[in-house]
């Protein structure tokens, strides 16, 4: 409400008519109060609650934890245990803004160890079954200590990635440790196990000088005995030695063995890095998972057990003769594909709330930005071959400060975006940004990736974009850095663009004729996926857009000239003046339901509605292309509502395996993708400026020709070819609707080649 008040009293009634200075002067007030507020209102909150930490209470159960503790490591009662520790690792990409799309797994192990303790104090470690597989051309190598266990809930001086990661941080249960830390108290809770109930309190702490390395987290105690069942951490970014990483967690879980002893059952680590000077939105995943069982207590060690060191390992044909169940590929836990499991995310969020986000986030730098590789080139028939760089600097006060401009050389325009907002604890967007642009807005999903499109649109003059050209100045938020949603709303004002670029073959499409209108519009825009625990269940990803605007301006109409030739650019018209007030929902769901013999059935839905008054053209659904129109010309369909839906079953076939040196080889198959589509639609027209059009032609911006959209159903089917480890993917299909009431969006043959859908957020 606070971001409303403001935004209505700085910028409302004003920006309509008033001067460019004053626009500019307001636009930056509005900048000033709205990153400064939640800053403001962040410090309070976490210097307010002084009450709550250091905490008399919680002091006291730590005393008790810190005394169990050395009473553990030196129990006389305990002298021995042996156990069997189960484990994975996984190196995933997360590919593309935003944390919330599971990541793609491109290398994972499957782990077997054999793990013994006996007093005082001593252990080893023996990895004895390896199995390894390569999703995608890796060379992936993991620190050491990622092939054992943690003993002891980690020893006072904390070391991670063999002190790559992290070194000599402080035990928040070390014996010096309520001098470095101070403690709060979270809720209890209650574990029931057969035939008893065990109390756990929830003891939260973080380092009293956050600018040194210090554990943020929380450590949960079993209320009888004061022993550690729970410890989950992440790190302050001064402990951090890697400058790469963004996130650094650590859960480790006890169980309760013979009712007597707390000893390690589970145990996660999450390691996720970037780049220090490129910020693209692609971060490499280091995730690791344990489950110790098989306990046996107080039996001898064997003599040549003893004489191992801490780690070691079986020879490499032992390891590969273990016997795992399945393929690893298949057993591998949901909670290594997620986008963010439930542990990490809590972590954050706890760590976000015990300090402030400056202390957990990257020190101050500048670094080149960009959503992807199509901001820093791309071809289009609305710029033809534009250029564009970006950049990024977060201050020693705690904010981020990004820029990005683009020049297309064939309209001759400058494109740029300017946004600030508070430094994120983790992760590299802010949850809140004011920002001020100017781009050319797309207004349907991407068919294809960036990159693929500008080689269609410069060599063959096919491109599969629709935009508007969107000034703007509003507020960006979203609830954290894993929420699904974020929210935008902005004050815009919308002109159509022209086809400025040439082809190889020559001219491109013609585009959008959209209204030129301003006013307020507001956009929801939300991702995600599931990863199912059962490998043949099934498994889904998800994209929502959502926006509805009060806008006013001068309209576009057709003129009628669909049966005059396109060399006839048509007549000077003065758009009447409209007021549009208008609402659009769009969505695409793909789910995979896996199959035996790695088969599969992929359903891919994608559909919109839009309603209202004065609708503008650039309001309504678009429809046609490889997704969602395969077999008919890029967006031939426009209008309120579409549906299209398709049926697609994977199947892999026998192919040659290609060397890749040290990145191994690729898979000796391709996948068969035959499909069936189809997609429905309501009547509609849409007007787009004539071929030819550019934007120095007199009166252009009241030129244009009626595309009409015929309602009702337009089927197809294709078949894809996936090659190389799935990444590329050629398709052809055909629409079988071609009569002439259909008129220029009858089908026929399609061709289309493209990469991943993973890899187009990058891309």
């Amino acid at each position: 409400m606070w971001t409303q008040r403001v935004l209505r009293g700085v910028l409302g009634g004003v920006l309509p008519s008033a001067p460019r200075g004053v626009l500019l002067g307001r636009a930056l007030l509005a900048v000033v109060l709205v990153v400064s507020a939640p800053a403001e209102a962040s410090a309070q909150s976490n210097d307010a609650p002084t009450s709550a930490w250091r905490h008399a209470g919680a002091d006291s159960l730590v005393t008790r934890a810190i005394a169990r503790r050395g009473l553990q490591l030196a129990d006389s009662t305990l002298l021995s245990y042996t156990a069997s520790a189960h484990g994975f690792l996984a190196f995933l990409a997360q590919l593309g803004e935003g944390q919330v799309i599971p990541p793609r797994v491109v290398q994972s192990e499957e782990l077997a160890l054999q793990v013994s303790w006996w007093a005082p104090g001593r252990s080893a470690q023996r990895l004895v079954g390896r199995r390894d597989t390569t999703l995608l051309p890796a060379d992936v190598g993991y620190y050491r200590d990622r092939y054992g266990v943690v003993l002891d809930n980690l020893p006072d001086r904390i070391r991670l990635g063999d002190g790559q990661d992290v070194r000599d941080v402080p035990h928040p249960l070390a014996a010096n440790a309520l001098s470095l830390y101070e403690y709060a108290l979270g809720r209890p809770l209650t574990i029931r196990i057969p035939g008893r109930e065990i109390l756990v309190d929830e003891v939260k702490f973080r380092p009293r000088d956050a600018q040194k390395p210090g554990a943020i987290g929380s450590v949960y105690l079993d209320h009888e005995s004061g022993a550690v069942v729970r410890l989950s951490m992440t790190f302050t970014r001064a402990a951090i030695i890697d400058k790469r990483i963004e996130t650094l967690v650590v859960t480790l879980e006890n169980g309760l063995v013979q009712e007597k002893y707390w000893l390690p059952r589970r145990q996660e680590v999450e390691v996720s890095r970037g780049s220090t000077w490129l910020d693209l939105p692609v971060r490499g995943i280091v995730r690791g998972r344990w489950e110790i069982a098989g306990y046996t207590v107080n039996e001898r060690v064997p003599a040549a057990t003893m004489l191992l060191p801490r780690w070691s390992s079986a020879p490499r044909d032992s390891l590969r003769a273990h016997a795992f169940e399945g393929r690893v590929v298949d057993v591998l836990p949901p909670e290594i594909q997620m986008a963010s499991s439930e542990e990490v995310v809590q972590a954050r969020v706890q760590a976000e709330a015990a300090v402030r986000s400056a202390m957990l986030a990257r020190p101050a730098t500048a670094s080149i930005t960009g959503r992807g590789i199509s901001d820093l080139a791309r071809f289009t028939r609305a710029e033809g071959l534009a250029l564009g760089f970006g950049a990024s600097h977060t201050s020693s006060a705690g904010f981020v400060l990004r820029a990005r401009a683009r020049y297309g050389f064939g309209d001759e325009e400058v494109k740029a975006h300017v946004a600030l907002g508070p430094s994120p604890a983790f992760g590299r967007s802010p949850t809140l940004q004011v920002f001020a642009e100017r781009d050319y807005r797309d207004l349907g999903f991407a068919e294809r990736a960036g990159v693929t499109n500008s080689m269609g649109a410069a060599l063959f003059g096919s491109d599969y974009t629709t935009v508007v050209d969107t000034r703007a100045v509003g507020v960006l938020w979203r609830r954290a850095p894993t929420s699904a949603f974020a929210w935008r709303l902005a004050y815009e004002r919308d002109d159509p663009v022209f086809t400025a670029g040439r082809s190889l073959r020559g001219v491109l499409a013609p585009s959008l004729a959209a209204w030129r209108v301003e006013g307020v519009r507001a956009e929801l825009r939300g991702s995600g996926g599931w990863v199912p625990s059962d490998a043949m269940a099934r498994r889904g990803v998800w994209n929502v857009m959502m926006d509805a605007g009060a806008m006013h301006g001068r309209g576009t109409p057709p003129t009628g000239l669909n049966d005059i030739a396109q060399d006839t650019l048509g007549v000077l018209l003065n758009g009447p003046r409209v007021r549009p007030l208008s609402a659009r929902i769009q969505g695409q769901l793909q789910i995979t339901q896996p199959l035996a013999n790695d088969r599969a059935l992929v359903w891919h839905t994608v559909a919109g509605v839009a309603g209202g008054r004065d609708l503008a053209p650039q309001s309504l659904i678009f429809g046609g292309g490889p997704w969602s129109g395969p077999g008919y010309a890029w967006h031939a369909f426009a209008s309120k509502a579409m549906l299209s839906s398709r049926l697609e079953w994977r199947t892999p076939l026998p192919a040659p395996s290609i060397p890749l040196g040290r990145f191994g080889k690729s898979p000796p198959h391709v996948t068969l993708a035959p499909y069936v589509q189809a997609l429905a639609t309501a009547s509609g027209r849409v007007p787009v400026s004539p071929i030819g059009l550019r934007a120095d032609t007199p009166g252009a911006r009241n030129l244009s020709i009626e595309q009409r959209t015929v309602g009702g159903v337009y089927p197809s089917v294709g078949t894809g070819v996936l090659l190389f480890y799935d990444l590329l993917r050629v398709d052809v299909a055909y629409g079988l609707r071609r009569d002439r009431v259909a008129g220029p969006a009858g089908g026929g043959w399609r061709f289309a080649i493209d990469i991943d859908r993973a890899f187009w957020g990058m891309l």
